[in-house]
């Protein structure tokens, strides 16, 4: 009897958890390095990486502020060719959002030649 109430409390401790907004959140893209001052209050998700009609690759990825305050952030896109070495681009540098608090924001970014194979995604914190 003890053993069942003990199991009908923890059920009911991790129904509490689910329905109180304890939200689960997949891994993250391999693609997407987050900077320790980011990590458990940015999420980036839905990272899509494609080619063009003209065979330039493109990217989209959405990035979550999961706080209750609005955040700042700056974020990159670097271009890599098809041996993993990084494409020298004007378009590959920190560029800065905020982002309201539990708001989504969709980022894109177009590769500068068509020699882009792949791509890398970096976000952190910026200090205002």
């Amino acid at each position: 009897m003890k053993m069942t109430k003990s199991l009908f409390a923890l059920s009911l401790v991790a129904a509490g958890l689910l329905m109180g907004g304890c939200k689960i959140y997949p891994p993250m893209d391999p693609r997407v390095t987050l900077a320790d001052n980011a990590v458990g209050d940015v999420y980036v998700a839905d990272v899509r990486c494609e080619k063009t009609a003209g065979n330039i690759l493109t990217y989209q990825v959405n990035v979550l502020n999961r706080t209750s305050s609005e955040l700042w952030l700056d974020w990159k896109g670097i271009w890599l060719d098809a041996a993993g070495q990084e494409i020298d681009s004007a378009v590959s540098t920190w560029n800065s959002l905020a982002v309201a608090p539990n708001d989504v924001k969709g980022l894109k970014g177009t590769a500068p030649r068509a020699e882009a194979a792949d791509m890398r995604f970096y976000v952190r914190r910026t200090v205002r």
